[in-house]
């Protein structure tokens, strides 16, 4: 999946198509001046916010900052800590950090993860592996939806 992502989803990314909106009711990332913050989705709303390409950047940086941390024994990292890089950059710079994990933990030592009950950090790693597999879903379906819109009569992009 990774390989999927570092070949045909990420270098197609640029801040314009990031931050791109496709209607009023969005969740996205917004400068302020200690970085990208990442709005948060009210889940019991209706209809459920679309989100933004930056927002899932950003969800894909946090999913595994938040995993790392975990598995390195520290807190969690709470959502509304995290700033976004404001590219694809941080996604390079924390997968090269959980690649060095993986080649040097022991995969089937237990987790205090997500979970009820602490989990093998083999389960742990397929679980991110689906998280990406399911965000880089989501940020393709984002740029079908735009690339349509821009080729909708008097529409803008």
């Amino acid at each position: 999946m990774w390989r999927f992502a570092e070949e045909f989803v990420l270098p197609e990314i640029d801040e314009e198509l990031a931050l791109w909106e496709g209607s009023s009711n969005v969740c996205t990332v917004r400068q302020q001046a200690d970085g990208w913050v990442a709005d948060w989705p009210d889940e019991e709303a209706q209809p459920i916010p679309e989100v933004t390409i930056a927002w899932l950047l950003w969800h894909i940086e946090w999913w595994w900052t938040d995993t790392l941390s975990r598995v390195n024994g520290q807190p969690p990292v709470a959502p509304d800590t995290h700033r976004w890089s404001g590219g694809t950059a941080g996604i390079h710079a924390v997968k090269q950090r959980w690649d060095e994990v993986l080649a040097t933990a022991d995969l089937d030592a237990p987790i205090e993860w997500l979970m009820p009950e602490p989990q093998p950090l083999w389960f742990v790693a397929s679980w991110v592996n689906v998280e990406l597999t399911k965000n880089l879903a989501e940020i393709n379906r984002v740029r079908v939806r735009r690339a349509n819109a821009a080729s909708s009569p008097g529409a803008a992009p």
